[in-house]
């Protein structure tokens, strides 16, 4: 088995260890996550003067430091477990974690983002009696772009 201790740490705490969970991708070729976690969001823009007796707009020569918009970020996840109960105990204390305020969200080699919890997609349940797993989207928004 695959070792993904360390991937994916929410407020101190690692999702492998605590609830077999991790960044889960549906292909071998898709990399939802990475994409999620690393888009740029919408950039403020610039206040300009618009006269009437002018074309266009006016801005200063030299433009302010760029400033962003908030964002919202969709991460996946999979948890599973050698029971289905235990798959349940382990997503409902994982939901319980997010839902609980700021999370600072470390996902290795990707980044560290500061953000809340909006909403999540319903859960898609695989009752495998070797292997029952859940998989889901959890939506975060992060309110201030870079900042920790």
């Amino acid at each position: 088995m695959i070792d993904l201790t360390g991937y994916l740490i929410i407020n101190g705490v690692d999702f492998w260890s605590e609830f077999n969970a991790f960044l889960c991708e549906l292909s071998a070729a898709a990399t939802v996550n990475k994409t999620e976690l690393l888009k740029t969001p919408k950039m403020k823009a610039y206040t300009a003067v618009s006269f009437r007796e002018r074309n266009g707009e006016d801005l200063p020569e030299e433009l302010p430091s760029p400033q962003y918009e908030a964002i919202d970020r969709s991460i996946q996840l999979c948890i599973f477990d050698s029971t289905m109960a235990g798959a349940l105990t382990k997503y409902n204390t994982l939901m319980a974690l997010i839902k609980t305020g700021w999370l600072t969200v470390a996902a290795k080699d990707i980044c560290t983002r500061k953000m809340y919890y909006q909403e999540q997609s319903d859960p898609t349940w695989y009752d495998d009696a070797r292997q029952p797993a859940c998989v889901f989207k959890v939506k975060l928004r992060e309110p201030k772009p870079g900042e920790l």
